[in-house]
């Protein structure tokens, strides 16, 4: 490549998925201007073009299907932080952590001269099983909570696809950052970490913002969502919905599951249910600690940039009276069920009572087209009318 002036600094947050990434994807988004007004780039063309670079580094499909457009998507991303004046430069995508060696390496070399950082966070072991669950979920998964928590434990990365691979492949920071050591050494790369249960995405912004060098005050973000967790009864019910709705609805799934299942739905019947926290099993929560604290002293003895306190991923606070999907009781199920039941029938009562307002909005449109037309030929008559008009004026005169 060219040589584009002085080397600027280039940050990669490169997981792990569901440790605020959406969040972080938001804000970035949302504050696109006041980044650039700082010096600072976010070189995306559009809100989920992160999405297709990092499909087209890691050359991927995505639920069988490759966009045409992913082809080429790293390298114009990375020229647009080329070609940009200022000294730093900003990407997101928590995708990142599954990169090969040969791709990382690719990744850096498509942004060089610039001085490229890796930004990895993480929280704890047992929560990220939690919460990776509930994603998969929304990607029209059925698989149950114990088998999933189950396979993982005993199998590793080598679990049944896709869990394995997603899971430890992208969530487990040892083997993220030393596959990211190969194209960026240690000290620059940043380690933030969360607490397993603080819901304020201030805290990861601010810790987010210390990386980087961005003053956290100068950027709104105090209107954008965090990733809010499934209650227990919503995370069961979503996944025995999903043996039944995910072949019906095929590519239309996710659309329809946001709009009208997570946050609405769902929610209406954790309300009419009872909202619990979901847990460990407690056969693994033992496990989890442990495995936990051995990733924290590799961190520590890995010499990485720590931005937050190592401490918060070995003592999380589990809530009191958590459960497990599978000890939910069927009465609760089903007062749930009918509560979602409820809420789409109210929605669709509600669009066809928009439609058919639409439709009479478009009839009586219609009605004042022709009454137009017909008070524009009453004020001019026609030429035929016109002529005749003239024909029987002449014969009249004398």
């Amino acid at each position: 490549m060219a040589e584009h002036g002085p080397a600027k600094s280039v940050y990669l947050h490169a997981g792990a998925p569901i440790a605020g990434s959406g969040f972080l994807q938001r804000a970035l988004w949302a504050n696109r201007r006041r980044l650039g007004d700082a010096g600072v780039c976010y070189p995306l063309a559009g809100p989920g073009e992160h999405f297709g670079a990092v499909m087209d580094l890691r050359e991927m499909s995505w639920g069988g299907r490759r966009d045409p457009a992913w082809d080429g998507a790293w390298e114009r991303v990375a020229r647009r932080t080329l070609d940009w004046d200022g000294p730093t430069a900003l990407f997101s995508q928590e995708l990142l952590g599954g990169v090969t060696e040969q791709q990382a390496k690719r990744a850096v070399a498509a942004l060089e001269p610039a001085e490229v950082h890796v930004v990895f966070i993480t929280r704890d072991l047992g929560r990220q099983l939690v919460l990776d669950w509930q994603e998969q979920l929304r990607h029209a998964h059925t698989i149950t909570f114990e088998r999933f928590v189950d396979d993982l434990v005993e199998h590793g990365i080598g679990a049944p696809e896709p869990y394995g691979p997603m899971f430890w492949g992208l969530h487990d920071p040892e083997r993220v950052l030393r596959t990211w050591e190969a194209a960026v050494p240690r000290d620059r790369i940043h380690v933030i970490t969360l607490p397993p249960y603080d819901p304020d995405p201030g805290l990861l912004w601010g810790r987010y913002c210390a990386v980087t060098g961005l003053d956290p005050a100068a950027y709104d973000v105090a209107g954008i969502p965090a990733e809010e967790p499934l209650s227990v009864i919503e995370a069961e019910l979503l996944r025995r919905l999903n043996v039944k709705i995910a072949p019906a609805l095929g590519g239309d799934y996710e659309r329809v599951v946001r709009d009208h299942l997570v946050g609405a739905g769902l929610a209406d019947a954790a309300d009419a249910a009872g909202r619990t926290e979901m847990g460990l099993p407690e056969r693994h929560a033992a496990w989890a600690a442990d495995r936990t604290r051995r990733l924290a002293g590799a961190l520590r003895a890995a010499g990485y940039r720590i931005v937050g306190d190592l401490d918060e991923l070995t003592t999380p606070r589990h809530p009191d009276g958590v459960v497990q999907p599978g000890d939910l009781p069927e009465e609760r199920i089903a007062t749930a069920s009918v509560a979602v039941v409820a809420h789409l029938l109210e929605r669709i009562a509600g669009a066809q009572e928009r439609i058919g307002m639409a439709h009479l909005n478009s009839e009586l449109a219609s009605v004042r087209r022709n009454l137009d037309r017909l008070i524009e030929s009453a004020a001019s008559p026609s030429p035929a009318l016109q002529r005749a008009a003239r024909r029987a004026a002449s014969r009249r005169a004398p």
